[in-house]
C-alpha cells in the first residue's frame, strides 16, 4: 500500500482449495488462478456506477476496470484433494471456492500493512487515501509515519511451521519414488506427517467410498461411481 497515494497492489497469492478428487489437475489450477483474478477485480477495482437517472455510467471495459495481465500478481495454486462421496468420481467444485477468500484476505493484508480497516469495496486509491488521511489526523502523523499493527503468533505457529517443513521433505522424497499410491498431506491442517490423519482426529476422514446401497439409489450423485466401474470392467 502506497501511504501517500492510496494505491494498493497485491504482489503474490497462495491459493489452497479442497476440490475433492482433482480429475484434471491442470484445469483445476486454471480455475483457481481465474478465481483469484475475479476476486482481485472485486476487491481492488471493479465497481458498477449509476447516475441519478439509474443509467449505468461505466458500461464498457474502458471504465469498468478489471485487472489486466500487468496488474495480476503471481498466483501459486495448491490443490488439497479429498474424496467427496456426493460428487462425480469424488470431485467437487473448483471455481467459486477460491474466489471468496480473496476479498477478506486483501482487506486483512491492507490492515497488516498500514493498520487501516476497509469497510467498503473496491479499495480504489481515492477511498484508500481518504482512510489514510483520517487515520493520520487521528494519530497526528504523516502518511509515511503510519505503523503497521503488531501481531503476535501463538506457540502453535512454530509447530505448524515445523510440520509443514516435514511434509515438504516427504513430498520431495515421494516425487523421486515410483510409489504413486494416494497419501494424505496434512501440512495445511497441522497434522503429524508420521501418523495418519484419521488417527489424530476422529472427525477427519481421509477417503470415503460410497456404500453399495448408496450407489444403487437412483438420482443420487454417488451413482457416478458406476461409470468408473463400467470403464474398468470394459477395459478388462
Amino acid at each position: 500500500v502506497d501511504a501517500e497515494t492510496g494505491q494498493t497492489r497485491v504482489l503474490k497469492i497462495w491459493a489452497a482449495h479442497d476440490c475433492g478428487k482433482a480429475l484434471n489437475p491442470l484445469s483445476v489450477k486454471g480455475q483457481m488462478i481465474g478465481s483469484c483474478h475475479m476476486g482481485l477485480g472485486q476487491v481492488l477495482s471493479e465497481e458498477m456506477k449509476y447516475g441519478r437517472n439509474g443509467h449505468l455510467m461505466n458500461p464498457d471495459l474502458l471504465d469498468y476496470k478489471i485487472p489486466s495481465v500487468h496488474e495480476m500478481p503471481e498466483v501459486i495454486p495448491i490443490i488439497v484433494e479429498s474424496n467427496d462421496s456426493e460428487g462425480p468420481f469424488g470431485a467437487k467444485e473448483a471455481g467459486e471456492g477460491p474466489l471468496l477468500p480473496i476479498l477478506p484476505a486483501v482487506c486483512n493484508a491492507v490492515y497488516d500493512a498500514i493498520g487501516v480497516r476497509v469497510s467498503e469495496l473496491p479499495i480504489t486509491p481515492d477511498r484508500m487515501h481518504r482512510l489514510i488521511e483520517a487515520r493520520c489526523k487521528e494519530e497526528d502523523v504523516e502518511p509515511t509515519g503510519l505503523q503497521s499493527p503488531r501481531l503476535e503468533h501463538s506457540e502453535l505457529q512454530e509447530v505448524l511451521d515445523e510440520r509443514a517443513a516435514e511434509h515438504a521433505d516427504r513430498d520431495s522424497i515421494r516425487a523421486s519414488m515410483e510409489d504413486d499410491s494416494p497419501y494424505h498431506n496434512g501440512a495445511l491442517f497441522g497434522f503429524d506427517p508420521l501418523i495418519p490423519a484419521d488417527q489424530q482426529d476422529d472427525r477427519w476422514i481421509v477417503s470415503v467410498t460410497p456404500s453399495g446401497e448408496y450407489i444403487d439409489a437412483p438420482r443420487l450423485a454417488g451413482s457416478a461411481w458406476k461409470h468408473e466401474e463400467r470403464r474398468h470392467g470394459g477395459a478388462n
